[in-house]
C-alpha cells in the first residue's frame, strides 16, 4: 500500500503541475475602469475573469494595485473559485480625492492546487492611468467677476475684420463688396456666398499659471499651489463654456508626463481643447525654478495677439510683477491678475495695478467655499 500511496501523490502532485502551469493562460482577463474623472467623484471599476478551460480554479488571489489618494476601502484584493467555463466579477471602487495622473495596477493573479504542491502567478505588463482632473468651480463663488473682465467683455477696442483670416462663409447680403465673394462655394451651394473674416482684434484668454515654488508661502504651498490649479481650471472652464470663447495656457510648472516644464497650449475652443488643459492641470507640479513670474513671463508673451486678455493666477503680485504685466497692458492686453495665497501686501497692489491698467481679484480660498456651503 505504501508504493500505491507514492503512486497516488505522484499523479497528484505531476498532474497539479500540468493543470497550475496552463490554468492561467486559459483566464481571459479584462479590466472596466473610467480613466477620467473629477476630483470628488467616485470611479467604479471591475476586473472580470473569464476561464475559457473546462478544467475549474479551485482559488485565484486577484490584487489590484491603487495609489494612496485613491483608496475607498481597505484594500484591493480578493480570493474567489472560478469553476470550468465560467467567469466572476471583482468590482471595486476609487475615490478620487484630489488631481493628479495616476497608475492603477499593475494587475496580479496567484493560483494553485488544493494541496499546496505548487502555485503560479501573473502580472500585468504595464498599469492604465487615471486622470483626475482638478474640481472646477463657477467664478461667482470665488469672488471673481463671471463676465467682465474675462474675455471679449473687457475689450473696449472697436472690431474690425482682418482680410488675412478667414473664418468661413455666409449667404451674401446687399452692401457686400465684390471681392469678398467666395465663387467655390458660391459653385456649391448655388447661391452666392461671401467669405467671413476673424477680427483684427483677438477675442482670446491666455490663462497664465504661476507654479514656481519659490513664490508660494513656506507654510501653506502645497495648498496654496493646489488651490491655484482650481482658479486656472475655473476660469479656463468658464472661458470655454460660458463665454463661448478661446483659451489658452502657460504655465512653469512641471509636466512629470513629459519630464519638463509643460508645453504652452495655444488659444483655441471647444470642449475637447478644453479637456486637453484640464488633462495637463490635472497632473501639473509646483517646482522651483530660477527665473521669477517677472523674468520669466516677457518671453512667454512675445506671440501674444493684441487685445487678447491675459489671466495671472499667481500667490502674489510684488511690483515687479506688477510693472511686466503693465508693460503688456501697453501692447494691448487686457490684465488680470488672481491672487491665490495670503498677500499681506494685496491692498496697496491692487491699488497700485488700478492705475497700471492692471485688475487684480483675491480668489476666494477653498476653506471659506465649504465654510459657505456649510452656511447653506
Amino acid at each position: 500500500w505504501v508504493y500505491y500511496l507514492a503512486y497516488v501523490v505522484g499523479g497528484i502532485w505531476l498532474f497539479s503541475h500540468w493543470w497550475v502551469r496552463r490554468s492561467l493562460s486559459h483566464v481571459e482577463i479584462q479590466r472596466e475602469l473610467n480613466l477620467f474623472a473629477f476630483a470628488g467623484e467616485t470611479v467604479d471599476g471591475k476586473v472580470q475573469l473569464n476561464n475559457l478551460s473546462w478544467l475549474p480554479l479551485p482559488w485565484l488571489h486577484i490584487q489590484e494595485t491603487v495609489p494612496f489618494d485613491l483608496l475607498d476601502q481597505q484594500n484591493y484584493r480578493s480570493v474567489v473559485s472560478v469553476p470550468g467555463k465560467a467567469q466572476t466579477v471583482y468590482p471595486y471602487t476609487l475615490r478620487c480625492s484630489k488631481r493628479g495622473y495616476y497608475p492603477i495596477g499593475p494587475l496580479r493573479l496567484n493560483t494553485g492546487d488544493l494541496f499546496g504542491f505548487v502555485d503560479a502567478g501573473w502580472q500585468e505588463t504595464q498599469p492604465v492611468h487615471l486622470t483626475v482632473y482638478p474640481r472646477v468651480f463657477a467664478l461667482e463663488k470665488l469672488g471673481l467677476p463671471s463676465r467682465s473682465p474675462f474675455g471679449s467683455q473687457a475689450s473696449r477696442q472697436r472690431l474690425y475684420e482682418d482680410p488675412t483670416r478667414l473664418a468661413g462663409v455666409r449667404d451674401y447680403t446687399p452692401g457686400d463688396s465684390l471681392r469678398n465673394i467666395h465663387w467655390k462655394a458660391t459653385a456649391r451651394e448655388d447661391v452666392l456666398q461671401v467669405k467671413k473674416f476673424q477680427p483684427a482684434i483677438a477675442l482670446n484668454v491666455t490663462v497664465v499659471l504661476d507654479l514656481n515654488k519659490n513664490a508660494y508661502p513656506i507654510s501653506g504651498a502645497v495648498g496654496s499651489s493646489e488651490w491655484a490649479v482650481t482658479v486656472a481650471a475655473s476660469v479656463a472652464s468658464h472661458i470655454v463654456t460660458i463665454q463661448r470663447q478661446q483659451v489658452g495656457l502657460i504655465t512653469n510648472g512641471l509636466d512629470p508626463l513629459a519630464g519638463r516644464i509643460a508645453n504652452p497650449i495655444p488659444a483655441r475652443n471647444g470642449r475637447g481643447h478644453l479637456m486637453s488643459i484640464l488633462g495637463l492641470l490635472a497632473r501639473i507640479q509646483m517646482h522651483e525654478v530660477e527665473p521669477t513670474l517677472a523674468d520669466w513671463l516677457p518671453p512667454q508673451l512675445a506671440n501674444l495677439d493684441w487685445g487678447s486678455t491675459l489671466v495671472v493666477v499667481t500667490p502674489n503680485v510684488d511690483e515687479r510683477a506688477l510693472w511686466t504685466l503693465h508693460n503688456a497692458y501697453r501692447r494691448g492686453s487686457n490684465i488680470v491678475a488672481l491672487v491665490c495665497a495670503p498677500d499681506p501686501n494685496f491692498k496697496q497692489m491692487q491699488a497700485q495695478g488700478e492705475r497700471l491698467g492692471v485688475q487684480l481679484y483675491r480668489a476666494v480660498w477653498e476653506k471659506d467655499l465649504h465654510e459657505m456651503a456649510a452656511q447653506g
